[in-house]
């Protein structure tokens, strides 16, 4: 079994050829959480239990900490493993997750990063990867999730992750600032003018945080920060602040993948 999130498509890309290689069905994160407080699944016999997700500043994703706080396990998996995509380098995010899945009374494994493009543009420094940096990213992606299957399918014992340099400042420090500081969905504004009132912001939000009114776009403090209204708005009239305004978007495109 692969418990997912995404927002933008990187991890679900990363989920779905992973389930398709291993022969695992796939949860999503977001579907379980908006469907209720019971979050239970049984485990077949010999079936794994993996984590599939993006780095959020240097760590798993919020969603995905309290997903496994409120998860319901029966079973015991052959195996326990995570996969997180991320743009350059994870920080400390094996060790957190770790630390999560061990209170659960889970072992994890195996660790496994896979680079895909950036999409994190909310703060000053940060942007969209460049034409060529994302072609790269990409045209290597699926030979690299190919060697995390067949990892994964071995069983094998490995940290095989990019940490980057000064990864307890960024996973320590900056990570307990953005959770604090940066998640609010508040500060997500509409230009009134360029929306077309598609609904495609509603349509594309994993956490069914946006509703409507009068066909404008509303935040109801449910927000995983994933960016998928931001980066999917076709008129580009969702900005962040104004932190975004100048900024590329990107979503992940299947035809991209070679």
């Amino acid at each position: 079994m692969i418990i997912w999130f995404s927002g933008t498509g990187n991890s679900e890309w990363v989920a779905e050829q992973l389930a398709s290689a291993l022969g695992e069905r796939m949860v999503s994160v977001a579907e379980a959480l908006t469907a209720g407080d019971d979050i239970h699944f049984t485990l077949h016999d010999g079936e794994r239990l993996g984590f599939v997700f993006p780095t959020y500043s240097w760590g798993p994703p919020p969603v995905v900490t309290v997903f496994v706080e409120k998860m319901q396990i029966s079973g015991t998996p052959s195996s326990c493993f995570m996969v997180t995509t991320c743009g350059d380098d994870i920080g400390l995010s094996v060790p957190i997750m770790e630390k999560a899945l061990s209170r659960r009374g889970f072992t994890l494994l195996s660790a496994h990063s896979v680079q895909m493009p950036n999409n994190y543009i909310n703060m000053k420094g940060f942007d969209v990867d460049s034409d060529a940096v994302r072609t790269a990213k990409l045209k290597a992606a699926p030979a690299r999730v190919a060697q995390v299957a067949q990892d994964i399918a071995a069983r094998k014992a490995v940290v095989d992750v990019v940490t980057g340099r000064f990864a307890w400042v960024k996973s320590k420090v900056i990570r307990p600032w953005f959770l604090k500081n940066a998640m609010s969905d508040k500060k997500f504004v509409v230009d009134t003018d360029a929306c077309t009132h598609c609904g495609a912001c509603v349509k594309n939000c994993p956490m069914h945080n946006i509703t409507l009114t009068d066909g404008t776009p509303h935040w109801n403090g449910r927000c995983a920060m994933c960016l998928s209204c931001l980066h999917r708005c076709p008129a580009r009239a969702i900005q962040y602040a104004k932190s975004t305004t100048t900024k590329g978007r990107y979503f992940f495109k299947k035809l991209e993948v070679r």
